[in-house]
């Protein structure tokens, strides 16, 4: 067995453990349970780490290039960020919703894994590399930004109910959940702009022409507009709360069909 499936199922096995301890903190708050899930966390993002590592070497390319690799990179991207975000803020809640996704892509891989799978020799490169690494960069702050909606839609369903459960007491408050969605989707544009820049240079220099017509592309374009167009509501035309809360999630929601659906069925180049 290579060395980077032995690291492959021990992170598995140890996020398994992680999100159930994550899960009973949720439904009962214990402090303890807490700790020990942050601290196995770490754990896991130190295989993992491990794991990215160990297969460079074995395969000879930084490994964010087949479905299995990048999906693997976005749960490391999601346990790096709930990693920070918990030890900062404390956010425990967060640190649980973030983690379902993450474990949710590990699973995800445990029924597309290709762990011996390689790469053609032209999809590699240091700018196909960034270009990867910044659109999934993009896709976590965009996930993160979701996650704080739903966080923010649902204190404020427990407001309006006058609910004060233990779920309430450890919601951030409004005005909080708000601001953290508004960073991370300024955070967001930007990189998943410069990665399909990127993206688009690349194409140019590997293949000499421009990918126009190309499922991906297109419909990153529109989630793009979704994004402008949350920022703009919030800027100018007065939005505010619940509306803006339900179209960040609509939003994500598009991110979630291009990367699962309009990549692997409708792309003709985007499927590897």
């Amino acid at each position: 067995m290579p060395q980077s499936a032995f690291l492959y199922e021990l992170m598995t096995g140890i996020y398994a453990v992680v999100v159930v301890l994550y899960f009973l903190d949720f439904l009962a708050h214990n402090v303890y349970l807490n700790r020990v899930a942050f601290g196995l966390l770490a754990v896991v993002w130190g295989l993992q780490t491990s794991f990215f590592l160990t297969r460079m070497t074995e395969v000879g390319y930084v490994p964010l290039l087949t479905t299995f690799e990048t999906t693997l990179f976005f749960s490391w991207l999601l346990i790096t960020f709930s990693l920070v975000v918990n030890y900062f803020y404390k956010i425990d809640l967060f640190a649980f919703f973030t983690n379902l996704f993450g474990f949710g892509m590990v699973v995800f891989d445990l029924f597309t894994k290709d762990i011996s799978g390689g790469v053609g020799s032209y999809l590699q490169g240091d700018l196909l590399v960034l270009h990867i690494t910044l659109a999934f960069l993009g896709y976590a702050a965009f996930l993160m930004s979701f996650i704080f909606s739903v966080m923010y839609l649902l204190q404020s369903k427990l407001l309006r109910e006058k609910r004060w459960n233990h779920t309430f007491r450890r919601l951030p408050a409004l005005d909080k959940l708000d601001s953290f969605t508004y960073r991370l989707i300024v955070l967001g544009f930007p990189l998943l702009l410069t990665a399909m820049v990127i993206g688009v240079n690349w194409y140019y220099v590997v293949f000499g022409t421009v990918l126009v017509w190309d499922a991906k592309p297109m419909v990153s374009v529109v989630l793009l507009a979704f994004y402008i167009a949350w920022l703009y509501f919030r800027n100018s035309s007065g939005w505010s709360g619940r509306k803006l809360a339900w179209w960040n999630v609509a939003s994500f929601g598009l991110v979630v069909i291009n990367y699962l659906f309009v990549g692997t069925f409708f792309s003709g180049f985007h499927n590897w």
